[in-house]
């Protein structure tokens, strides 16, 4: 506090963009010439710049961010409501997955339901990226996709007022070299330990692995096939144009080695997605009338199956598509006909992911690969 001519009272805060420390003033005039009143009015104002400090509030909101004094978790709530008016269901869940994530991790360092928006500073910004850095189930594109997502979202908050700057603009990517595979190859003796333990504890994910594994399914397109799309007489399943990465309809044959596998399947109501959405704890990939979240595969993959087979980090739910075109050449199916299963553009690009085939194969049906 000042008491010169002018009086004034003097306050630090710290930038929340920029994490350097800013002065502030308030001066104290149209008050009594008395000292004793402006000193009562200086310890005034001080008391109530304390309290709103220890609460979370910060200048800086108040001059650019209107709408600063939000809370943490109001805000995201916001901005899941306002995206479902634009976004399609399954970015939302994708949304509502980096959100939630995001959240446990500010709850453990402190967030309540009551703190402001204001009170999110860049420091707590690189704590979680570091957190998702450190954390060994966190790839770098999979870091990346967060970063991105959290960009998105502040400049959001940025758009309605919420938040004065980006906490997560200035923060880098990492480098497309650092999204070489880390994965390899199944041997014989691990598949046949995959497909027996699921057979005991999981025939509908068990039913998930062997689409990725004999019909070169993508994950998602395995998350949105419907019971409809298989069809055990002709031996197909049903790529549809609407679900494929390349937009285009393709049908996948299913080799004789995992038919009993896929006939175990309740396909009894042909609109309901063959891998439904289910409450609890992920265990459970029955139809339904809702398609499961993408991630599950994944989370199932690392929460229940790697443990539960001893397998290392480098045996990914996606090294079974690897695995299964490596396995069908080796058993001799012809590399054209390979091609087509895996919907591939041409031979030599047989990761690429683009080409059509609506034909069965009597090859394929009757490969010697190593399955159940």
């Amino acid at each position: 506090m000042s008491t010169g001519k002018v009086w004034f009272v003097y306050y630090y805060c710290k930038n929340p963009g920029t994490g350097k420390m800013k002065r502030f003033r308030i001066r104290i005039e149209h008050i009594s010439s008395s000292k004793r009143e402006k000193t009562k009015a200086a310890q005034q104002i001080i008391a109530a710049i304390q309290s709103k400090l220890a609460l979370g509030w910060t200048p800086f909101y108040t001059e650019t961010a209107p709408g600063g004094y939000i809370k943490v978790f109001e805000g995201f709530d916001a901005f899941l409501k306002a995206k479902a008016k634009e976004s399609e269901k399954q970015s939302i869940d994708c949304y509502r997955s980096y959100i939630n994530v995001f959240g446990r991790w500010l709850r453990k360092h402190g967030f309540g339901d009551d703190s402001p928006l204001s009170s999110l500073t860049k420091e707590f910004a690189r704590g979680f990226l570091d957190h998702l850095d450190e954390s060994p189930d966190i790839s770098p594109r999979t870091y990346n996709n967060y970063l991105a997502f959290l960009c998105t979202l502040y400049e959001w908050f940025m758009d309605k007022g919420y938040a004065p700057v980006n906490l997560f603009k200035e923060f880098k990517r990492k480098p497309r070299r650092a999204f070489k595979k880390k994965r390899r190859l199944f041997t014989d003796q691990e598949l046949h330990a995959l497909f027996s333990w699921l057979s005991a504890n999981n025939p509908e994910y068990l039913a998930v692995t062997l689409l990725c594994y004999c019909c070169f399914i993508r994950p998602k397109e395995i998350s949105l096939l419907k019971c409809g799309d298989i069809n055990l007489t002709e031996q197909t399943v049903h790529v549809r144009g609407e679900i494929a990465k390349n937009d285009k309809d393709s049908w996948r044959t299913i080799p004789d080695s995992i038919m009993p596998a896929l006939c175990k399947l309740n396909l009894s109501n042909p609109e309901w997605y063959l891998f439904g959405k289910h409450q609890g704890d992920g265990e459970d990939f029955r139809p339904g009338p809702e398609p499961m979240f993408i991630r599950k595969i994944s989370a199932y993959w690392d929460g229940y199956v790697r443990p539960a087979c001893k397998f290392p980090l480098e045996l990914q739910f996606y090294s079974l598509k690897d695995t299964g075109i490596t396995n069908m050449l080796g058993g001799g199916v012809p590399i054209n006909i390979v091609q087509q299963q895996a919907d591939h553009s041409s031979v030599a690009m047989t990761a690429i992911y683009v080409g059509k085939s609506a034909s069965v194969s009597k090859v394929i049906r009757e490969a010697d690969i190593p399955t159940i």
